[in-house]
């Protein structure tokens, strides 16, 4: 089911005083509804969806996600220069997952197609195969897509039904079905999270992957040189961030708390130089897992807000 935005998300301080140069987003933004004219800029779509971490055996509230960071990104100010924001509402999911998925890559396919650039606020990390299903039909041209996950977990189990835990895996079995290459990179990698037999399975499928152990600034310019050849030859990219692979004291607000985890700043710096490196070939984002009714005093909401906050100027930098 599909809901319009919600203007009451949007709200926060306001100077008068200062005029156009002290508004912030909660004044800036505008609302895009679904079938999503072509008025091309950034929009925030939320997908309110607990069935694939509760299928899962995981900690459910993410649904909430969505929501709580549209309303903590409204006191930001406003500093963009070539995009537009706009709240494109949310899709809720209902117990049938995977009709859920599909819903949402509709909607993911409809705002590419309108020239925009999707960020996609979950729920769980089911919202993965949605992204990428929606990507694809966006594109004219089928070429493959080369993922980017930002996660402590490869998300290749095998199940009969669609969880959190799955995405990866239905991607390469779609790739699989639809002959093209599975191209999928995941960076934070929990050793201790991952057993062998999803090690074996990441081989099997040529996935390319980094410990957390290794996602330290000492080895920033190693993580670069593995990224540009993991993505030299590809035509897109798809950038997914699984809020669990930040340490405790940064998000402690996940469906999965890492126990290690790595920095946000670190991250940030690896996506800035995605971004400036590899600007035209980004078609969305999604930020998954988060998940607010186990923050503390909203710590991992403003932390991963903040970090919305930022791609969004990478993006805005054309």
């Amino acid at each position: 089911m599909y809901k319009k935005p919600d203007s009451e998300l949007w709200s926060g301080r306001v100077d008068s005083e200062d005029g156009e140069l002290g508004k912030r987003w909660h004044e800036k933004i505008d609302f895009l509804s679904y079938p999503y004219v072509k008025k091309s800029g950034i929009a925030f779509l939320g997908f309110e969806c607990d069935e694939g971490v509760r299928r899962n055996k995981g900690r459910i509230g993410a649904a909430q996600g969505g929501d709580k960071l549209k309303k903590a990104m409204g006191g930001f100010a406003y500093h963009l220069e070539n995009s537009r924001l706009y709240d494109a509402g949310k899709v809720v999911a209902t117990i049938d997952l995977e009709s859920s998925q599909s819903h949402l890559s509709l909607h993911v396919s409809k705002l590419i197609k309108n020239n925009h650039f999707p960020i996609i606020l979950g729920g769980g990390h089911e919202v993965a195969y949605a992204s990428y299903l929606g990507f694809y039909d966006s594109l004219e041209s089928k070429k493959s897509i080369a993922i980017i996950n930002f996660d402590a977990h490869f998300d290749l189990r095998l199940s009969d039904e669609a969880t959190s835990g799955t995405p990866f895996a239905q991607i390469a079995d779609f790739c699989q079905a639809n002959n093209r290459a599975f191209d999928y990179m995941c960076l934070g990698i929990s050793q201790a999270a991952n057993t062998q037999a999803l090690f074996k399975r990441a081989k099997d499928l040529h996935v390319r992957f980094i410990d957390d152990t290794k996602m330290t600034y000492h080895h920033l310019e190693k993580i670069k040189k593995e990224l540009d050849n993991f993505l030299q030859s590809k035509e897109h990219i798809y950038i997914t961030i699984d809020t669990d692979v930040f340490a405790a004291r940064f998000v402690p607000a996940v469906s999965a708390v890492a126990a290690r985890g790595i920095e946000i700043n670190l991250v940030y710096d690896l996506l800035e130089y995605l971004f400036l490196t590899y600007q035209k070939k980004i078609g969305l984002v999604d930020i998954a897992e988060f998940n607010p009714s186990y923050d503390i005093n909203d710590i991992g909401c403003k932390t991963v807000a903040r970090l919305i906050y930022d791609i969004v100027k990478l993006r805005d930098k054309r």
